[in-house]
């Protein structure tokens, strides 16, 4: 048996649909076997259809949920695949539409893939085109609406909290108040909340990997709050679930940065621990070796190598950090706040802030500040 038939059986095996072959006779084509167990749906007119079809890619058109693909084999003969149902072709792992690549490569010597006749077949435009005029449409009524979303820095506060295993950081982030509304993402507002969480974990499941997470084991972790979520019968419910999930993704964080740390030299966790508890006092390298007993080079040599970061960009670091969180909740002045942190002047201060975070503490505080 030649391949593209073991190909084309093989296929016929794996997504249950009817495989047949066509050929023109007197400018009209039809099926070489007619099959009355599988009736071609009169909306597909493959007359017109065979005659738009190329050689070098398959034809894929649809209709009332059902598509047919055509691949040309040359200018009198095509095969027909389907009618299937359109949700086959818009599975995940695309594995149709890759078998349909496969058929096309044998044929023609092509290299084509799923993505190739995602972006260039005339079905997957039409869609596009749909789906961008409802999108024009669904803005046009937001701005009528003068509809506003969710703060994108809440977000962000959220994310970063649990990403650093910060749990107070993370409890301020989520008692925050604000304008803004949840969208809208279906008709049945209990599908809309449930896919609102969804979208919610997943931007958690990576922010516990850029923390530090195994990625297998958040992505499998995401899995299941996202079962839990779909079997949740109110938005209460919903909702806790998300926000339980949410700190057991900082707690595996928090505990995965805390055996990492415990792998370090004992020293270095000593600078560590010292520094943590001394952020607002004068922190100098010689002060800590002091502390420690050791020399500063030595310290510091320690620190890098240990690290890969030099100690006193460290000690700006935790300080820079911990400041962030006055800026944001608090109304102290930000001279007052370079002064809590030991900073020489706020001049100082700024010029370290800028350094590490890319904007002025003035320039955050615009940003992000929740005091009111």
């Amino acid at each position: 048996m030649q391949p593209l038939q073991l190909t084309l059986d093989y296929f016929q095996r794996v997504h249950h649909c009817p495989i047949s072959n066509w050929q023109k006779s007197n400018h009209c084509w039809a099926p070489k076997i007619k099959n009355p167990a599988t009736p071609l749906n009169s909306d597909f007119d493959v007359d017109r259809l065979g005659s738009q079809c190329h050689t070098d890619i398959p034809l894929i058109t649809g209709t009332h949920g059902k598509i047919i693909v055509l691949i040309k084999l040359n200018w009198q003969k095509l095969i027909l695949i389907g009618p299937v149902s359109a949700d086959q072709i818009s599975e995940p792992q695309q594995t149709f539409l890759e078998g349909v690549c496969l058929i096309q490569n044998l044929i023609s010597a092509t290299d084509l893939h799923a993505s190739d006749l995602i972006s260039q077949t005339r079905y997957f435009q039409e869609l596009r085109q749909t789906q961008q005029k409802s999108a024009a449409r669904h803005l046009f009524n937001a701005h009528e609406a003068n509809f506003r979303h969710n703060p994108y820095d809440e977000e962000q506060r959220e994310l970063s909290a649990i990403a650093a295993g910060n749990e107070e950081q993370l409890k301020k982030a989520l008692n925050e108040s604000f304008t803004g509304s949840y969208g809208t993402l279906a008709q049945n507002p209990l599908r809309s909340f449930k896919n609102l969480a969804i979208v919610d974990l997943g931007l958690i499941a990576r922010a516990a990997i850029k923390g530090g997470m195994n990625y297998e084991d958040s992505f499998s972790l995401n899995d299941a709050y996202i079962q839990s979520i779909e079997n949740a019968r109110t938005a209460d419910e919903v909702y806790s679930i998300t926000v339980n999930g949410k700190f057991e993704y900082l707690r595996l964080v928090k505990k995965i940065q805390q055996q990492s740390l415990a792998s370090d030299h004992p020293l270095v966790q000593r600078v560590k621990a010292e520094v943590a508890v001394h952020l607002h006092e004068p922190l100098t390298v010689a002060a800590l070796a002091r502390h420690l007993h050791v020399t500063p080079n030595y310290l510091s040599a320690l620190f890098k190598t240990t690290t890969g970061m030099p100690l006193k960009s460290y000690l700006n670091l935790c300080k820079i950090n911990a400041s962030q969180n006055e800026l944001v909740y608090s109304s102290l002045s930000i001279s007052q706040i370079a002064v809590n942190y030991a900073f020489a002047s706020a001049s100082h201060y700024d010029q370290t802030f800028k350094k590490i975070c890319g904007v002025s503490p003035r320039r955050y505080r615009q940003l992000h500040q929740k005091f009111e």
